[in-house]
C-alpha cells in the first residue's frame, strides 16, 4: 500500500509539474484537493506539490484572446504586448460630369478617376508597462516618409483624471477624429471638419476622465513632423477639449447625451516651392514659388482641390531655376469646435461644428492671406439588427461595434449587424483678403468665387455590414454640390478661370472591405 501511494504521489506530482506551463492554477489546486480527499495525497504532500507548480504559474506568460486579437500578458498581469493593424481596400466609381471629349487639362483630373485604393494598411504593437503605463507603436505600410509613424506614444496612466501622454499622438480636437478610430467611424471618410483638425502631432499631452464621465485633454505639439521650417513662427499649436455625458449622470446606460467643446491655436511655417501649377515658367525672368495654406478634397474622396489657399514665396530667378526661395510664409490658425452626440437603443444622432481662422504672411514680399473657415455636419444612423448604442461609447469617445449574433464564414449562421446612416456636410470660406500678387502664387483655386469664397454641400448615405468585431464592408452614396460651377483649373497661372465642363457637382460610389485586430 505504501508503494502504491508513493507511486500515486510521484505520478501526480510528475504531470502536474509538466502541466504547469499550461494549466491554470486554479484547476491545478482542484486536482490537489480532490487527490487529498481521496486519501491519495496527504495535506502536506498536496501543499508541496501546489507550491511547486503555483511557483512555475507566477512566471508563466498567459497568452489571452478577445475579440479575435491575442495578448501575450506576464503572471502577475503587470506587463503586455499586443500585435495590432487595420487593413481597409476601397473601390470608388465618380461621375463628375465631366465632358469625355473635354481636354481636361487640371493636374488633379485623376482624383475623378473610378479606381481601387489601399486606403489604410498599418501595423504594430500595443500594451501595457509596470501596469500603470500603456504604449502604442503603429506604422503606415501607405504613404510615404512623412507619415511611417502613425502613433507612437507612452501614457502614463496611474491615476485616470491624471494622466500624461508622449510622442506622436491624436490631437484632443473632435469627437469624429480624436473620439474615435478609423476603424469606427460611421461613414468611410470623416467630414470636413476632419480635414481642417490637427489630427496625429509630436507633443505632449495632460488629460483624465473622471468618475462621472467628464473627461479633459490639452496639449501642445508640433505642427511640422520633421521639425521646425521657420526660426520666426514657433511651430508649436495648442489643443484641448472636453466632453460629458450626461446620460452617466443619471445611471442611464441605455442613453448617451454627449456634448464637447474644442479649440486649438498653432503658428508655423510652410516653405513655398516652385510647380508647374504656379505662374511663371523656366523660360522667363522668374520662376514662381508659393505655399499651401490649406486645401480641401470632395468627401467622397474625388477632386484633391475641391478649394486651395495659397501664398507666394519669392520668385527665383531664371538663372538658377533649379533653386527655390528659402522664404518661409507664416501662418496662424485658431479654432474652435463644437459638439453633441444623441444615441438611445439604436438610433444614433450627432453633429459637429468648427469656425475657424486662417492668418497667413510673407514678410520678405508682403504677401498674404487671410480667411474665415467653417464647417459642421449632422447625421442620423440606426441599427436594424438591434444592437445598442451606448454600449460602445465610454469616456467621450466610440468604440468598435460588436454583433448581437456574429456571422460565421464557416457556417454560414448569424447575420451580423446592420446600420444604415445619412449625413449632411459643408464648409465655407469667406471674408477673404490677399495681397494683389496673383502673377507670383498668392491665391485661390476650386469652387471659389472672384472674392475667393466657397460654399460646398455633400450628402451621404450609407449601409454598413459588421460580421464581427474585426471584420466590416461598408457601401457609400455620396453627392457633392460644388455650389457653382468649378473654377481654378489648378494647372493655369490664373487665380480665377473655368474648367472646360464647367462641372458643378460629384457623385461616388465607395465600397470598402475593412479588417482590423
Amino acid at each position: 500500500m505504501k508503494i502504491n501511494k508513493k507511486i500515486a504521489v510521484a505520478v501526480s506530482g510528475a504531470v502536474l509539474l509538466m502541466t504547469g506551463q499550461f494549466a491554470l492554477a486554479d484547476s491545478t489546486t482542484d486536482i490537489v484537493d480532490a487527490l487529498v480527499s481521496k486519501g491519495v495525497l496527504t495535506e502536506e504532500e498536496g501543499r508541496l506539490i501546489t507550491k511547486g507548480h503555483i511557483s512555475k504559474q507566477e512566471k508563466t506568460p498567459v497568452v489571452k484572446e478577445k475579440d479575435g486579437a491575442f495578448k501575450l500578458e506576464s503572471a502577475n498581469g503587470n506587463n503586455s504586448i499586443q500585435l495590432t493593424g487595420r487593413v481597409h481596400f476601397d473601390a470608388r466609381a465618380i461621375d463628375s460630369k465631366a465632358d469625355a471629349s473635354a481636354n481636361l487639362t487640371d493636374k488633379d483630373s485623376a482624383t475623378l478617376a473610378d479606381q481601387f485604393e489601399l486606403r489604410r494598411a498599418r501595423i504594430g504593437v500595443k500594451g501595457t508597462l509596470a501596469k500603470h503605463f500603456d504604449y502604442e507603436i503603429l506604422t503606415n505600410l501607405v504613404g510615404s516618409s512623412s507619415n511611417l509613424i502613425d502613433v507612437a506614444y507612452v501614457n502614463a496612466g496611474m491615476v485616470k483624471p491624471l494622466q500624461f501622454r508622449a510622442g506622436v499622438f491624436k490631437q484632443p480636437f473632435n469627437l469624429e477624429e480624436y473620439g474615435t478610430s478609423s476603424n469606427n467611424i460611421d461613414f468611410m471618410e470623416r467630414s470636413y471638419i476632419n480635414q481642417l483638425t490637427p489630427a496625429k502631432k509630436a507633443g505632449f499631452m495632460l488629460h483624465g476622465v473622471f468618475d462621472n464621465g467628464m473627461t479633459y485633454a490639452g496639449s501642445v505639439y508640433q505642427q511640422n513632423t520633421f521639425g521646425e521650417t521657420d526660426q520666426d513662427s514657433t511651430g508649436k499649436g495648442f489643443a484641448g477639449r472636453g466632453t460629458v455625458n450626461f446620460a452617466q449622470f443619471f445611471g442611464n446606460k441605455e442613453m448617451v447625451v454627449h456634448a464637447g467643446i474644442a479649440g486649438f491655436d498653432s503658428e508655423y511655417g510652410v516653405v513655398p516651392a516652385s510647380s508647374s501649377s504656379g505662374s511663371g515658367n523656366l523660360g522667363g525672368t522668374a520662376v514662381a514659388t508659393n505655399g499651401t495654406i490649406f486645401a480641401m478634397r470632395t468627401e467622397g474622396r474625388g477632386l484633391a482641390n475641391i478649394y486651395r489657399a495659397q501664398i507666394t514665396g519669392t520668385p527665383v530667378t531664371n538663372a538658377a531655376p533649379s533653386v527655390l526661395s528659402n522664404s518661409t510664409s507664416k501662418i496662424n490658425n485658431k479654432a474652435y469646435g463644437l459638439e453633441g452626440a444623441l444615441a438611445y437603443k439604436s438610433l444614433k444622432i450627432q453633429g459637429e461644428y468648427t469656425g475657424q481662422k486662417f492668418e497667413a504672411v510673407n514678410d520678405v514680399n508682403s504677401g498674404y492671406f487671410n480667411a474665415d473657415v467653417s464647417a459642421g455636419y449632422i447625421e442620423a444612423l440606426y441599427m436594424l439588427t438591434g444592437e445598442n448604442y451606448a454600449d460602445w461609447y465610454k469616456n467621450g469617445a466610440w468604440g468598435g461595434i460588436k454583433p448581437n449574433r456574429e456571422y460565421n464564414f464557416d457556417t454560414g449562421n448569424g447575420i451580423g449587424a446592420w446600420e444604415v446612416g445619412l449625413r449632411y456636410d459643408t464648409f465655407d470660406v469667406n471674408n477673404v483678403s490677399k495681397d494683389a500678387i496673383t502673377t507670383t502664387g498668392t491665391r485661390c483655386q476650386g469652387s471659389v468665387d472672384s472674392s475667393c469664397n466657397a460654399n460646398v454641400k455633400t450628402y451621404t448615405a450609407g449601409i454598413k455590414w459588421i460580421t464581427d468585431p474585426n471584420t466590416r464592408f461598408m457601401l457609400d452614396y455620396v453627392y457633392t454640390d460644388f455650389g457653382r460651377a468649378i473654377t481654378g483649373n489648378l494647372s493655369s497661372s490664373a487665380a480665377y478661370t473655368t474648367f472646360p465642363d464647367a462641372r458643378s457637382n460629384e457623385k461616388a460610389i465607395n465600397l470598402r472591405a475593412q479588417f482590423d485586430f
